[in-house]
């Protein structure tokens, strides 16, 4: 009789523990499941939250284009401390300013600032093609005083295929010659104003040609003319 009540008591106790075990699982998977749709909703949010933050920027940019006016007075500086802080406006039509590019791009240094594609853009957070200010850049970008802003290869040859990809968001490249190469300003690049002399948005690429480096070629003729002196004394 006892052993009766024993194995009763065994079963009653195995048929709650497998029932405690149901309802664990059940409640596990409720808040699993709970878990993920706040983990969805959440990243849905900050998706949302990202959209507007960008739609807001898209606008103040837009506003900040249209309040931009043609500047009258160049930026020169007024004090010694201000040299690095100002930069003046060219006075130069574009087509002259291509012609000191050509010829001596140095003499543009005073006048340019270094710029790359924002890291906005470049994370698809905007559609636009944004330019900001950067030092180490592959580009220029100069302000003539009728309030146009140009887009120059910075000055140098191209050693490197970062630089063409650098310069090809910016440019059409027509390529002739592998690296490294010369850079043939065909036609610039033009841009809009954003914030006076820290962004600005992409309005029209500009033209490159590459070419080869008239040094690296005058090299390669020399070695081919050793090599066929060798094969002819081998001969």
């Amino acid at each position: 009789m006892d052993a009766d009540k024993l194995i009763d008591s065994v079963k009653f106790l195995l048929k709650s523990v497998r029932q405690l075990s149901v309802r664990f699982v059940d409640s596990n998977e409720g808040i699993t499941r709970n878990f993920e749709q706040v983990c969805a909703d959440i990243s849905e949010l900050a998706e949302r939250v990202d959209k507007l933050q960008a739609e807001f920027s898209h606008l103040r940019d837009q506003e900040l284009i249209r309040s931009e006016g043609p500047r009258l007075i160049p930026e020169l500086p007024l004090r010694p401390d201000q040299q690095d802080l100002l930069i003046p406006a060219l006075n130069l039509p574009v087509d002259g300013l291509l012609d000191v590019y050509r010829n001596t791009p140095s003499l543009l240094q005073p006048f340019a600032r270094a710029c790359s594609v924002s890291g906005r853009t470049l994370s698809g957070l905007i559609a636009e093609v944004e330019l900001e200010a950067f030092a180490q850049s592959t580009t220029w970008i100069i302000e003539t005083q009728d309030a146009e802003w140009v887009l120059l290869p910075r000055p140098g040859m191209l050693q490197r295929q970062a630089q063409i990809e650098s310069l090809g968001r910016l440019f059409e490249i027509e390529m002739d010659a592998p690296l490294p190469a010369e850079i043939d300003l065909l036609r610039p690049g033009m841009a809009t104003v954003v914030e006076h002399g820290r962004r600005w948005y992409l309005k029209e690429k500009g033209l490159l040609g590459v070419h080869s480096d008239p040094l690296q070629r005058s090299l390669e003729v020399r070695i081919r003319l050793l090599e066929q002196q060798l094969n002819q004394l081998n001969a």
